[in-house]
């Protein structure tokens, strides 16, 4: 998993089989996109992950909504098993 850091998260949902309406958005504080949460489907057994992104202004939302291909085309900075 740490192999994932550099890549998009849509590259890792590739690697795991995950579909993106699988994945829970992580803002915190509310607004600030900071991670997405899934599980990966491809490992054995399935893995919960969380993938962290560095901040940057375009991931501020005060609707707390964010375009697919904006958060697919994230690099990943951490990755973490997620609970």
């Amino acid at each position: 998993m740490q192999t994932w850091v550099g890549l998009t998260i849509a590259q890792v949902l590739a690697i795991c089989a995950t579909p993106y309406d699988e994945v829970q958005l992580v803002d915190e504080p509310p607004g600030k996109l900071r991670a997405v949460r899934f599980v990966c489907n491809s490992s054995t057994p399935p893995n919960r992950v969380l993938l962290e992104v560095e901040y940057r202004i375009e991931l501020f939302s005060k609707s707390r909504t964010w375009p697919r291909a904006l958060v697919e085309a994230q690099k990943v900075v951490a990755v973490k098993d997620a609970p």
